[in-house]
């Protein structure tokens, strides 16, 4: 947590402490792809402070991301997830943090269309389950190295109903269900981390499924996974 009446100023995360034990927040790379893509993706996330004593800490977040597609033809849709996540901190050693998470991400998809166009007049659901960790080896005050892995225990199928027009002539319906091309992704990621009092860096590099920052809904594909954030805290 980042402390009653303090502001966290991220490229990955806005924050402010309302409390102590309770945080507000807004993605701000959600918002910025408005700038290359033809979709706006309000954002907010609540997290709180469960339990903190000693070597432990516990907290819970809650999130929501809603997204509008705007497509250049008839078609448009909208995206909602919801990411509920418990996150836990063990200091095993003097200088040794183990960082676990745990995260059920709810997903629904939905929009209109011409069938030739982008789509069609129906909706698509998702839920999935991810668990991460991160080994932290403080090395001084300020710098860290970092193990990180995420891996995706569940993923539900996706399920679509609906219609649409091929042609003026002639209305098409579909009910159905589908396998998604990646049931379990994971990735594997190394990093640094400078931490210090009002300025936190941290940058990495790995392999597996890239899983989008907040939202966490992985990129259907192994490849090289980049990792990077920076944060003022005022």
């Amino acid at each position: 947590m980042i402390g009653a009446d303090r502001l966290q100023i991220g490229i990955l995360s806005f924050d402010y402490g309302i409390v102590d034990r309770l945080s507000i927040g807004t993605d701000p790379p959600a918002w910025a792809a408005r700038a290359v893509l033809s979709l706006l993706i309000p954002n907010l996330h609540l997290k709180f402070s469960l339990y903190q004593r000693g070597p432990i800490a516990v907290a819970l977040q809650a999130a929501g991301y809603l997204g509008a597609l705007k497509d250049q033809g008839s078609a448009s849709g909208t995206l909602t997830a919801f990411p509920l996540s418990l996150f836990g901190s063990f200091r095993v050693h003097q200088r040794v943090w183990l960082h676990g998470e745990g995260t059920f991400n709810w997903v629904r998809a939905w929009g209109t269309g011409n069938l030739n166009d982008s789509g069609i007049d129906g909706q698509v659901a998702s839920q999935a389950a991810q668990l991460g960790l991160v080994a932290q080896l403080q090395l001084t005050r300020v710098v860290s190295l970092t193990a990180t892995g995420r891996y995706q225990v569940y993923t539900g199928k996706l399920a679509f109903e609906g219609s649409g027009m091929l042609d003026p002539y002639t209305t098409a319906s579909v009910n159905g269900s589908a396998e998604p091309r990646v049931s379990h992704p994971w990735q594997a990621v190394a990093g640094v981390a400078l931490l210090w009092r009002h300025i936190h860096l941290t940058v990495g590099a790995g392999y597996g499924y890239y899983f989008i920052p907040g939202m966490d809904i992985p990129y259907p594909k192994q490849t090289f996974v980049p990792d990077a954030s920076f944060s003022v805290l005022l």
